[in-house]
Order: structure tokens, then sequence, then C-alpha cells
């Protein structure tokens, strides 16, 4: 779960900016993989965010199905 309240679009900002970085060769070996474990988490964090946004959706359908049978 994110460590911190953070929005999508943020994040999601955040993890471009890290791949930018990544891309240029600019850094040095430990600024890379600072970088890279920096994407790694945002990644991750991302993929939570989305997956909770994806049952809150699911669990809303189920309950409107639901009444729309009674």
């Amino acid at each position: 779960m994110p460590t911190k309240k953070t929005d999508y679009k943020a994040m999601s900002a955040e993890l471009d900016q890290v791949l930018d970085k990544l891309q240029t060769g600019d850094l040095d070996v430990e600024e890379a993989v600072a970088a890279y474990e920096r994407g790694m988490r945002l990644a991750k964090e991302l993929e939570t965010y989305l997956k909770q946004a994806e049952n809150k959706v699911t669990k809303i359908k189920a309950d409107w199905e639901a009444r729309a049978k009674q």
C-alpha cells in the first residue's frame, strides 16, 4: 500500500520524471540505482492504487446490479 496519501496523477508524473532521468544516461551508478529503486516503488504504488480503484468499481457495479434485480 502507498506509504503516503498521494494522488495517481502526481505519482505518475514523478515516475515519468524518474524514467526521463534514467533514459538520459547522465547518472552515475549510485544515482541510477536509487532512481531505479524509486521508479519501482512508484510503479508498485501505482499498481496498488489502480487495483484499489478496480475493486471499488467492481463493488459499485455488483451493488448496482443487485439493486436492479430487486
